[in-house]
């Protein structure tokens, strides 16, 4: 039952605050393909730790040779004599077992860097979500300016639908022309249309939200208020002691490490310990031929050294010493961009504080320029034509003001998921 749940979850329309689509992404295709990942990694670990155990292989050979195994004896003044040295039919039966004692410590840094990629898989994941922790913020944010356009156009058409009927009343009483009457008929059809459009615009928001998130809301979306106190220091501290990215390029710098140690340990001598038990025979019973013994079992040591390869090992190493060079600029120079990135994002947010007074004030005057509008158009004193302008006016700045304060909902949780997303998920609702 649950899983059919979980399966018709992204077709049912419910309510759902911004922190429960943020949760929703944990359980997206996106995201669960990121894990199946991680469960591949982890098992090329194991493949790395098998090479520290015995190798044990079982070897079975059955043949029948075209002539019997002969060879050739000279003893002047005799005459030569051929005599056999084995048999046609062949059977060997070999359980042979290779255990690695020394690989120049090829094996445990091949170990420590499949450690590292599965560390650093697990957060390449993180990186992941937190790209769609923004993008859904974003998207909801959106919806929300959208939502409180058409909720401010709705308004306009109720105001233009009154002046509409008022300028009618005028119209009776030959106190105005019929032009003025179509004007404002016109108006009320242009904001018909303007509804129309960004409920249009709104949907597919709605949409895009929906496969990120994996769920799809029906309610009014509210941003709310931002009670955490951003500054700049503490959430640039935060970034470079949390944000994954940074954590995966340091993952970098290891691996880095474990390829030059996996270059060095080239220079040194592979040494085993080899066995086996080995029968053979002329049938299945395994008990000889006659000629050979049945038993061939041995044990021994297996000691390999190269000396010299063409100097592949020394442009290996070279090679590994300059890709962490090259991960270690890069990674300094990524700290760097980190910090220039929330020093840009506060100096916006400021920005948008600046801009939302004036939103505001912007909205205060066009309420009141709208009522100083009607009540000079009741007395025949503007034109139907000024009065829909003021209408509209205050719709676009009603609009204006909700979308400020979007934008900086918007940037506020950027800023949050700079410093990271176990920083970003204490404070989103």
């Amino acid at each position: 039952m649950k899983k059919i749940i979980l399966f018709l979850t992204p077709l049912l329309l419910w309510s759902a605050t911004l922190k429960e689509y943020i949760k929703s992404i944990d359980d997206t295709p996106l995201v669960k393909s990121k894990e199946k990942a991680i469960k591949a990694t982890k098992e090329m670990l194991e493949v790395s730790k098998a090479k520290n155990y015995p190798k044990v292989d079982l070897s079975f050979n059955a043949f029948r040779l075209k002539e019997t195994p002969t060879t050739l004896f000279v003893f002047p003044p005799f005459p030569p004599v051929t005599i056999p040295l084995g048999t046609k039919d062949n059977v060997n039966l070999e359980i042979g077992f290779v255990y690695p004692l020394f690989s120049g410590y090829a094996i445990t840094d091949t170990i420590e860097k499949s450690k590292l990629k599965v560390a650093k898989k697990v957060l390449e994941k993180d990186v992941l979500k937190r790209s769609l922790y923004l993008k859904a913020v974003e998207l909801y944010g959106n919806i929300y300016a959208l939502d409180m356009y058409e909720k401010a156009l709705n308004e306009a058409k109720k105001a233009v639908e009154a002046s509409l009927k008022k300028a009618r009343g005028l119209y009776k009483n030959d106190l105005l022309n019929l032009s003025g009457v179509y004007n404002i008929e016109a108006k009320k059809f242009d904001i018909i249309s303007d509804i129309q459009k960004i409920k249009t615009q709104k949907e597919s928001l709605i949409n895009d939200l929906a496969y990120i998130c994996g769920i799809k809301g029906d309610e009014k979306f509210r941003i709310g208020d931002f009670k955490t106190e951003l500054k700049e220091d503490e959430i640039t501290d935060i970034a470079f002691r949390q944000r994954r990215d940074l954590q995966v390029l340091q993952k970098e710098l290891k691996i880095a490490n474990s390829d030059i140690k996996l270059a060095k340990s080239r220079y040194y001598p592979s040494i085993a310990l080899v066995g086996a038990i080995k029968k053979q025979g002329d049938n299945l019973k395994l008990n000889g031929n006659g000629y050979t013994n049945a038993d061939s079992s041995y044990i021994g040591l297996s000691v390999k050294w190269n000396l010299f390869d063409g100097f592949s090992r020394r442009h290996e190493k070279e090679a590994a010493m300059r890709k962490k060079e090259a991960t270690l600029l890069y990674f300094n120079d990524y700290k760097n961009r980190v910090k220039t990135e929330i020093k840009n994002s506060f100096l916006s947010l400021k920005s948008l504080k600046t801009r939302l007074i004036s939103a505001q004030k912007r909205v205060l005057a066009q309420k009141e320029y709208l009522k100083l509008t009607k009540g000079r158009f009741e007395n025949s004193l503007c034109s139907a034509d000024e009065l829909s302008r003021a209408i509209s006016s205050l719709a676009t700045a009603k609009a204006k003001l909700q979308e400020t304060k979007a934008k900086i909902f918007i940037q506020r949780h950027k800023i949050a998921l700079e410093a990271g997303i176990e920083y970003f998920l204490k404070i989103v609702r």
